[in-house]
């Protein structure tokens, strides 16, 4: 197991990411503005396939914006992602030499980048994985609605 952190193992980290309230719910206040449920769900796609007890996060909060941050420390570097209510993953990589920023549109690049920043071996993902985020599931939410 890693040195000391909130998060040693995934079962953690869901836990964590179950106890932040949603926006809209009756436990949210301007300090606190709750989690986009889309933002929630995303980030539940991406961790099983981007952690390691090896590399846990130290880190995970809501955004000022309803999305869900991540944050993994990594020797003398950080890694940050930001998923994000409008369907997108953003990282900020802080180095002591140096920070870079970049954007994923979907989860697979994003859990590509996570293992990569953090030097992970790459993983085979499952086919549902690699489609893009932003593509409708087939078929109607509410029966009898039109196509």
């Amino acid at each position: 197991m890693a040195e000391s952190t909130p998060y040693p193992t995934l079962a953690h980290a869901f836990a964590a990411l179950d106890g932040l309230p949603l926006a809209g719910s009756l436990y949210i206040s301007p300090s606190d503005p709750g989690v986009d449920f889309d933002a929630l769900m995303r980030t539940r796609r991406i961790l099983p396939h981007a952690w390691s007890d090896q590399a846990p996060a130290d880190r995970i909060e809501v955004t000022p914006q309803g999305g869900v941050g991540v944050r993994w420390r990594r020797g003398e570097s950080t890694l940050e992602m930001v998923v994000d209510p409008f369907a997108l993953v953003s990282f900020r990589m802080d180095t002591r030499s140096r920070t870079s920023e970049w954007t994923r549109a979907t989860i697979d690049l994003a859990v590509t980048d996570v293992r990569h920043v953090l030097g992970l071996p790459a993983v085979q993902l499952p086919p549902e994985l690699l489609r893009s985020d932003t593509t409708p599931e087939r078929g109607n939410a509410v029966a009898g609605a039109p196509s």
